[in-house]
């Protein structure tokens, strides 16, 4: 069961869906939690096959999450660099006026 939430982890983390995700990984971790407090000493070797799979999982997890990471921090940088750059052009832009602003007397 927490095998396939965590298929389901990756997959929302994948598409971008962070806040599923993030559910996602509560449930992962309870599920785990459950079958941890329920482990019996007959089934010991299917439990640790789960978790080396869990553990594989995990990694790709991982991975994807610091490749998310990594690209919303470059985001940052470029979305700084711009606000920047349209700083520097807002400082040296100085509105003039279509018309002056005293009415003219020969007219």
């Amino acid at each position: 069961m927490a095998l396939e939430v965590g298929e389901r982890e990756l997959a929302s983390l994948l598409a971008g869906d962070i806040e599923e995700a993030e559910r996602l990984a509560f449930d992962r971790g309870k599920l785990m939690e459950e079958a941890w407090q329920m482990r019996e000493s007959d089934k010991v070797s299917q439990l640790r096959d789960k978790l080396l799979r869990l553990q594989t999982l995990q990694g790709q997890l991982t991975s994807e999450a610091r490749r998310l990471h990594e690209t919303l921090r470059n985001d940052l940088k470029k979305a700084k660099k711009e606000n920047e750059r349209l700083s520097g052009y807002r400082s040296n832009v100085v509105a003039t006026p279509m018309a002056s602003r005293f009415v003219d007397k020969l007219s």
